[in-house]
């Protein structure tokens, strides 16, 4: 047989086998293994919305060179009532040196870092975005600068989330 003829059918399908059989064979496998028991089952994690958040925070401070601090110095604008969660307007902006960056957070999403903003040297600090809310909740503004990490919160009321 030369190298360039055409294989059989057979021969092709010996070669290649029909990658819907093994991923159900693998599917199969695997409900049964758990079904009896036999793979090791992670429990899932229970933390609040406000621990997730406070664990993000944390995490920045962290990077920051020590603990989030809450301050009056950084200000969060937004609606007092949210009509549509899918476009919410919020402003951030901070009366403190060296600001590196600029972050929004939210309590009710299923990812706590909502917006992240790098601030160039000589830039002002302040921003104006809009994010997405999945439902009401508590929305913070934290400010990253040379000296550590702050940050400010305000409630969300908002009447059809815009998360999924």
């Amino acid at each position: 047989m030369s190298l360039l003829a055409p294989k059989s059918a057979a021969a092709s399908a010996r070669a290649h086998p029909d990658p819907g059989r093994r991923a159900f064979s693998q599917t199969a496998l695997w409900l049964a293994l758990a079904g009896g028991g036999l793979l090791p089952t992670v429990a899932a994690e229970r933390t609040t919305p406000a621990d997730r958040v406070g664990a993000a925070l944390d995490a920045l401070g962290n990077k920051a060179g020590g603990s989030p601090q809450a301050s009056p110095r950084v200000r969060l604008t937004l609606p007092n009532l949210i009509e549509d969660g899918a476009v919410v307007p919020v402003s951030v902006s901070a009366d403190l040196p060296d600001v590196r960056e600029i972050f929004i957070l939210a309590d009710m999403n299923p990812t706590p870092i909502a917006a992240q903003f790098r601030i160039g040297p000589g830039m002002a600090p302040r921003i104006s975005v809009r994010v997405k809310l999945a439902g009401s909740g508590r929305v913070y503004g934290a400010v990253r600068t040379g000296g550590g990490l702050y940050w400010t919160a305000a409630a969300a009321d908002v009447t059809v989330g815009g998360c999924s």
